[in-house]
């Protein structure tokens, strides 16, 4: 192993583990002191986890570009993470221009987000909750930018929404947001099974889930290869908030300001676009596939859009802005353009950071200056009914909430049919069980 390998192994390693070890730090802090913990204490901790992560990455980032020996490129190995009989997950991270863009812009904007939320949640009962679950985000981010296969990757998307869940819930003391918090996290429930189960097939395919084994989608039949690219797809719809799964990102909002700059403005609003450029070698082999991205992608960015100009709420407005450009970059990786894709992805990501976190002096401007008349759009012009029916729908979100209730009905009443069911078999039985005594 030469020196540049080794340097590259800790770093990578530091990249992951250390925001990690800051909420282990703060856990044990409070467990084993069971007291208070200073606020000054948890971000000095949490800040030097970030700030290392970050470190790391530029460390990589300097083997990649062979800046301190040989080039370092493709997978690094750790050994195992899992091994039963003859299965293994091997624990390898995987070093080339996509993960390293991605793991260095996503430890960047998190440090970044950090030092914003010191002095935004200043004196807020819960701060040190929100620094906990921003460290273990970011350890989440980075296992999915640097992983070498889907199980560690799949590890890493787990970690995303856990974090973002609690988040959205971060005000618990009121009802909304748990209930936006459950939505959110159903949605991700879906999206999940997707990934779990394009990841299994993918094994089953290929022998392996490494992305370096992707290469081989176009040795595979053309019916099995389309079937796992459709269930990447569908993961990454679920995760990013694409038709018909948009309905939880403006629930999300509910969550602190930081907070929701960091998910649905810059980075895991992203995750479900760096999947489709990670797999993109399954993706590539299945025109359907690659069909439906594009649609899919449009027919949101159309969306979004149209009900982006109708929305009263800033961070509503701040979010569907963001998801017309994910829908966009969403079609230009069906389209195959995956390097625009990235600098697209990218650049989305920090403007979006940016104006999350300016909204707030931005209401505050609009209510101390007034609002400016606006002058009549042209469809307006044009077709006063029309832009009335337009106006309407944009402003219902086009009732998918709605829609997506009244599918899953059905399934709630039978649910709540099979639990009165078991209820009163079990109060059967226990009651046959005191008589018998």
């Amino acid at each position: 192993m030469t020196d540049s390998v080794l340097v590259v192994r800790i770093a990578l390693a530091l990249a992951i583990l250390a925001p990690l070890v800051s909420v282990l730090l703060i856990g044990m802090r409070v467990l084993l002191w069971r007291r208070t913990t200073s606020e000054q204490f948890v971000t000095a901790v949490v800040h030097s986890g970030l700030l290392v992560s970050v470190g790391a990455g530029v460390v990589v980032l300097a083997g990649y570009l062979g800046m301190i020996g040989a080039p370092v490129t493709g997978d690094i190995e750790f050994g195992d993470w899992l091994r039963l009989r003859d299965f293994r997950i091997p624990a390898a991270l995987l070093v080339d221009r996509i993960s390293i863009t991605i793991a260095l812009f996503a430890s960047v904007l998190t440090a970044l987000v950090a030092r914003f939320s010191r002095t935004y949640l200043h004196k807020e009962p819960g701060f040190t909750r929100f620094f906990t679950l921003l460290g273990l985000f970011a350890t989440g981010t980075q296992l999915v930018a640097l992983a070498g296969a889907l199980e560690l990757f799949f590890a890493g998307w787990e970690l995303i929404g856990i974090s973002s869940a609690f988040f959205i819930g971060f005000f618990h003391e009121r009802d909304e947001p748990v209930r936006s918090s459950v939505r959110a996290f159903a949605t991700y429930r879906f999206s999940d099974a997707g990934l779990l189960i394009a990841t299994v097939m993918t094994f089953d395919a290929l022998g392996s889930a490494r992305f370096s084994a992707l290469g081989g989608a176009a040795s595979l039949p053309a019916m099995q290869s389309t079937a796992i690219a459709l269930l990447f797809l569908l993961s990454a719809m679920g995760k990013s908030a694409q038709l018909p799964f948009s309905g939880w990102l403006p629930r999300a909002m509910e969550g602190p300001t930081p907070s929701s700059a960091l998910f649905y403005g810059a980075v895991s609003i992203h995750a479900g676009l760096f999947l489709l450029l990670r797999v993109w070698p399954m993706l590539e082999v299945s025109m359907l596939a690659r069909t439906m991205a594009v649609i899919v992608g449009l027919a949101t960015a159309v969306y979004a859009a149209a009900v982006v100009r109708v929305h009263t709420d800033a961070k509503g407005a701040l979010a569907h802005a963001t998801l017309a450009q994910v829908g966009l970059i969403l079609a230009e990786i069906g389209m195959g353009w995956t390097t625009l894709a990235l600098a697209h992805l990218v650049c989305h990501a920090f403007l979006r950071l940016g104006q999350y976190l300016k909204a707030p002096n931005m209401i505050h401007d609009s209510h101390r200056l007034g609002h400016a008349h606006r002058a009549p759009s042209r469809l307006e012009r044009w077709s006063p009914k029309v832009a009335a029916r337009v106006y309407a729908a944009s402003l219902h979100r086009l009732r998918l909430d709605d829609l997506i209730d009244a599918m899953l009905a059905p399934m709630l009443d039978v649910a709540r049919l099979l639990d009165r069911v078991d209820q009163r078999v079990r109060r059967a039985l226990s009651i046959e069980s005191g008589s018998d005594s």
